[in-house]
């Protein structure tokens, strides 16, 4: 499953591009945790790509690793043709400027010292942008796009406002400086059900009128469908599958993307026939990954040659956009797989 490769990548149009990313921690024991592991995507200028997987999987490292906060160990990261990685000082927080990232915990987030007013404030005064008044006018003006009355809230402190407020003044924040590129790392995962939805409602809204575009990560693979326009997932620090969105829900062509699909809960009885084979034991140690495919002592369909071989990432013939790193990609194959 988890494999390697750049045939996926649309090269055209690209306005973020990373290539081949690294990011590796150290463990108790001196021994070295490999986060990511030659991982490499790219997002065309007003989409959203949504970035799914197990807990460690890589996501948010990825997400950090984009960012350069901090950067990957090796690889490559363009952002609207600039080496992202290669950039220093002036030249890197001109580039930030132009890509904000919202955080998963949104009371966490925000400096619980500071005025809302003073939050939303900090990335222009940061930024050398504006009068104190030109900077107050925005951000009255940018709270309000997402729902929330400056001047009635704007000088209490993140602690008197509820965690769906939190993540709203973590929006503002984030689009006070007019990005180009949103990253929203789980946004909504610390959030009730309800403020969820409107929470995605917003970022909805703020993707039009502000012409974003998005890198939205998430464990829910219902959000994930309702807002992202590609999907990529993610297994132990591997890109496994990556499609359009209404292709990989409609027909998963890798077991553990199938499998996750299956978990989502849902008001229809499915036949048992209709049930994928779940896979097999726990998770493996980041600290021991396999060899070969990293899903194989999991994977129902695993043969020999998936702990002989790393699967490349490759496209599946009459799918547009629909690339897989499996040796045995798609239902059919899977059962004649386990067979052997």
């Amino acid at each position: 499953m988890a494999g390697s490769g750049t045939a996926h990548l649309q090269r055209d149009g690209a306005l973020l591009s990373a290539q081949n990313l690294v990011r590796t921690y150290k463990a108790k024991g001196g021994r070295r945790v490999q986060a990511l592991s030659d991982v490499s995507l790219d997002i065309v200028g007003g989409e959203t790509l949504g970035v799914v997987g197990e807990s460690g999987s890589g996501k948010s490292t990825l997400a950090r690793a984009i960012m350069a906060l901090p950067a990957p160990d090796s690889g490559a990261v363009a952002f609207d043709g600039a080496d992202m990685l290669a950039a220093r000082g002036a030249a890197l927080r001109s580039l930030r400027h132009r890509m904000q990232m919202v955080f998963q915990d949104p009371l966490s987030s925000l400096n619980p010292a500071h005025r809302i007013l003073d939050i939303v404030a900090m990335p222009l005064l940061v930024a050398g942008r504006g009068t104190a008044a030109e900077r107050r006018q925005i951000v009255l003006e940018t709270l309000g796009r997402v729902g929330l009355d400056g001047e009635q809230i704007g000088h209490r402190r993140p602690y008197e406002l509820s965690g769906g407020q939190c993540q709203r003044v973590s929006i503002a924040r984030a689009l006070v400086l007019r990005p180009r590129l949103l990253v929203c790392d789980e946004p909504v995962s610390a959030l009730d059900v309800s403020v969820q939805a409107q929470v995605l409602n917003l970022l909805e809204d703020t993707k039009a009128a502000f012409a974003l575009t998005m890198l939205f990560i998430s464990h829910d693979l219902g959000v994930v469908k309702s807002i992202s326009d590609r999907v990529a997932v993610m297994y132990l620090g591997k890109l496994c599958e990556i499609a359009p969105t209404d292709s990989l829900y409609a027909a998963p062509r890798h077991p553990y993307t199938a499998t996750l699909l299956a978990s989502v809960p849902s008001l229809k009885p499915r036949r048992r026939t209709q049930q994928p084979q779940m896979p097999r034991g726990e998770t493996p140690s980041p600290l021991d990954v396999p060899s070969g495919c990293r899903f194989r002592t999991r994977c129902p369909a695993a043969t020999d040659r998936c702990a002989r071989e790393e699967p490349q990432i490759r496209a599946i013939e009459g799918t547009p956009g629909h690339f897989v790193a499996c040796h045995h990609p798609g239902s059919a194959d899977v059962s004649s797989a386990s067979a052997r």
